[in-house]
């Protein structure tokens, strides 16, 4: 299969296999449940290959889109088209490094369709690919469309240079979070009076207060204490620099999600799940490709395309990978 010593079916159950488990549980389990032999070599480098090759071919998706050779139209127009992004640790080439994972979620009716992307790349690549990612499940024909996330100044600067017609809403159990945080920093962990205050401050929040939320902060005094002086502006500065972010009624009344669980359970089951285990190390072209990969069998890409890219892989191996890098 694409140049290797190893059946198209045999290669399909190969990479299913090391999307979940480690290369030499991979080996393990393909000989004892399917009978396939192949090398830990054969498996990293089919894994390289067909993730970059599936990488090369969303990357030149996009570029066809820009040039408008071939502009990228989505079968449906959504209802709604939710956009979210957020990002997980991983340690790649001998750091930590930021894998941002984004996930487009369309519905239209009975019709609901996901879409995951998972990279290891700078905000404005990842950005163009989310968007591609997004156009694809029907973003530029939606009624609705939104982007969600936490508060992380990146993924903002993302939404408005890319998803500029987006209505952006603050992940609300973030600001959840923050609003705990000052009051275990004022009141005490676990007193009533921090559990008090956040319960008050948070039900205010959510019913689209926050002038009135931000009123009740403007009240703590923190004395002398530069712990609690800095819990206030800390908490104080996010909610103002999210103020048109937090309108949850409104949202509620949209039938529109206040939360970016989507993408988080993506963190944890895309990256974390199978890039995080105990003594894993990575190098970038590894890990990116596995990841599309990842990517793939969770939406159910890669078997719709499994079919018709076995001859297209040979011709982009041969264009792409030295020489070394095709022997199995």
């Amino acid at each position: 299969m694409g140049g290797y010593p190893i059946t198209p079916e045999a290669g399909r159950l190969a990479l299913a296999e090391v999307a979940d488990r480690s290369y030499e549980s991979s080996m393990e389990h393909l000989r004892a449940e399917h009978a396939v032999s192949v090398s830990k070599r054969t498996l990293e480098n089919l894994t390289h290959s067909v993730g970059s090759y599936w990488l090369s071919e969303d990357w030149q998706q996009w570029e066809d889109h820009k040039r408008l050779i071939r502009p990228i139209q989505a079968a449906m127009a959504p209802s709604t088209c939710c956009v979210y992004a957020d990002g997980a640790m991983s340690h790649v080439d001998g750091a930590w490094h930021e894998v941002r994972v984004g996930r487009v979620h369309s519905r239209n009716g009975p019709v609901d369709l996901k879409s995951s992307l998972a990279r290891l790349c700078d905000v404005e690549e990842f950005g163009e690919q989310l968007l591609a990612r997004a156009l694809a499940l029907g973003y530029g024909k939606a009624r609705l469309r939104v982007f969600i996330a936490d508060g992380a100044p990146w993924l903002w600067r993302m939404a408005e240079r890319r998803f500029t017609q987006a209505m952006q809403i603050l992940d609300f159990y973030h600001v959840c979070e923050h609003v705990c945080l000052c009051a275990k920093t004022f009141f005490g962990e676990g007193s009533d009076a921090a559990t008090q205050w956040a319960w008050h401050v948070k039900g205010l929040l959510r019913a689209g207060l926050a002038d009135e939320a931000l009123g009740e902060i403007a009240c703590l005094r923190p004395g002398r204490s530069g712990e609690k002086a800095e819990a206030k502006r800390l908490l104080r500065g996010y909610l103002e620099n999210n103020r048109q972010r937090m309108d949850y009624p409104r949202y509620e009344a949209l039938g529109l999600p206040i939360g970016s669980g989507e993408v988080e359970a993506q963190c944890k089951t895309l990256v974390q799940a199978r890039c995080k285990q105990a003594g894993m190390r990575w190098g970038r072209r590894g890990i990116e490709a596995l990841l599309r990969i990842r990517c793939g069998l969770q939406d159910g890409r890669f078997e719709r395309a499994f079919e018709h890219w076995n001859g297209q892989l040979v011709l982009w191996r041969r264009q792409h990978e030295p020489l070394d890098a095709k022997a199995a």
